[in-house]
């Protein structure tokens, strides 16, 4: 067979639309280049995918059946092309960094410092973004490298394993939990209202999916019943704030509105992994000195 993306392209158009003179418009073409590529596809599948009596055109079994599978894949493949042309392109003397949330309240800030003492004719960037977003980010060249705490199978992207944080505990001062003298325990928080404030949750394996800190409880054979959703950490913590639950955050979090949250530590053993996401196959000209500086504040801290 020899079909083309064009022909494709029309006969997804035309399914959508079921007109002609709307579906060549919106391609840029004309009707009639537009009917030759729909006859030319049915010549090539055998079958008719259109019924041409009706107004709006309408599809055949055949044709809803083609379209339903072919839709999605069409996207998909439109999306590639359009990233395999954008692909990693550095401008060598700006560096895009994306970051989760939490990891600014870290050494983030420390090390953009450094690295721009080290290199002061680099223009760093800085980007929110998630760490399931971040692979995508990093193949269409939205960002340059990216901070993120979950573990990537893609193969076009490198990551580099950076350091453990320490989850704690977050809780409002007023809860009777809170003047607790020794580490805490996940069993004692299973009751508790647990707010949840990932975005996007982290892949476990093929098509299963889960909150981490959910995956963190069931772990250790916990069900919390009540979990509510925050948008994002900083709302977690400020409904923690207002009496409105606990959750658990990174350790360099704990000075997140100190006056009305105690952080306590958690007697389980439970960390988050911090990741430097990078492309496989190209490195940005500048990736040596954000790993140096890395290191540099990282060392000092342990």
């Amino acid at each position: 067979m020899s079909m083309t993306l064009l022909q494709l392209n029309a006969f997804v158009k035309l399914a959508q639309s079921g007109n002609v003179s709307q579906s060549a418009q919106a391609l840029g073409i004309s009707q009639p280049t537009l009917s030759r590529h729909i006859a030319k596809l049915e010549e090539e599948l055998g079958v008719a995918l259109f019924e041409r009596h009706h107004r709006p055109m309408r599809l055949t079994d055949a044709g809803a059946f083609f379209y339903e599978r072919m839709a999605i894949s069409l996207a998909d493949m439109t999306q590639t092309i359009s990233m395999t042309q954008n692909f990693y392109q550095p401008k060598p003397n700006v560096l895009t960094i994306g970051f989760v949330a939490s990891i600014l309240y870290g050494r983030l800030p420390t090390i953009v410092a450094m690295l721009k003492q080290n290199v002061p004719e680099l223009d760093v960037r800085l980007v929110e973004i998630g760490s399931e977003e971040q692979p995508q980010a990093l193949q269409s060249g939205q960002i340059d490298v990216g901070f993120g705490r979950f573990l990537c199978q893609d193969r076009l992207v490198h990551q580099r394993f950076l350091r453990q944080e320490k989850l704690v505990v977050a809780m409002p001062h007023t809860h009777l939990l809170a003047d607790m003298e020794v580490p805490i325990s996940l069993s004692q928080l299973v009751g508790e209202s647990i707010i949840l404030y990932h975005r996007t949750p982290m892949t476990l394996a093929p098509n299963h999916t889960q909150d981490p800190i959910l995956h963190l409880f069931h772990q250790h054979h916990l069900y919390p019943k009540n979990t509510p959703k925050a948008r994002d950490i900083q709302i977690a913590l400020g409904l923690v704030s207002a009496g409105e639950g606990m959750t658990l955050v990174p350790e360099s979090l704990s000075t997140v509105r100190s006056h009305q949250i105690a952080y306590l530590p958690l007697a389980d053993h439970a960390v988050s992994p911090i990741y430097l996401n990078t492309l496989a196959t190209a490195q940005h000209p500048h990736i040596s000195a954000l790993l140096n500086a890395i290191h540099a504040v990282y060392d000092d801290n342990l």
